[in-house]
C-alpha cells in the first residue's frame, strides 16, 4: 500500500481510522477504501501497515467504487462541508 494515498484521521476517538484513494483498482473507477480502528488503539504514531496494530483492532473495512462523476461530486460535497466548518470558526 502507498502511503501517499492514505490519510490518517483521528480527530474523534470512536471515530478514527484511515482512508486511503486510488485509482483504477476497476476500470475507470476511484477506489475509496476505509478502516475503523478500535477507540482503545492510539494511531497518533502508526501507520495501518505498522505490525503495532493488530487485526483485531479494526472494527470496520469499506470499499467503494466511483465512477468520475461520483467522485466529482464527492469533492464537491466535500468542499461545501469544509466551508460550513470554516464559516462555523469564523475563519473565511
Amino acid at each position: 500500500m502507498n502511503r501517499e494515498n492514505r490519510l490518517k484521521v483521528n480527530n474523534v476517538a470512536y471515530r478514527k481510522g484511515y482512508i486511503e484513494v486510488m485509482a483504477d483498482i476497476h476500470d475507470a473507477c476511484i477506489n475509496i477504501e476505509t478502516w475503523g480502528i478500535n477507540a482503545d488503539i492510539d494511531i497518533f504514531n502508526l501507520e495501518l501497515d505498522d505490525f503495532n496494530i493488530p487485526d483485531e483492532a479494526v472494527v470496520a473495512n469499506t470499499e467503494l467504487e466511483l465512477n468520475i462523476i461520483e467522485a466529482e461530486q464527492l469533492i464537491k460535497q466535500l468542499q461545501n462541508a469544509i466551508l460550513e466548518v470554516k464559516k462555523k470558526e469564523r475563519k473565511i
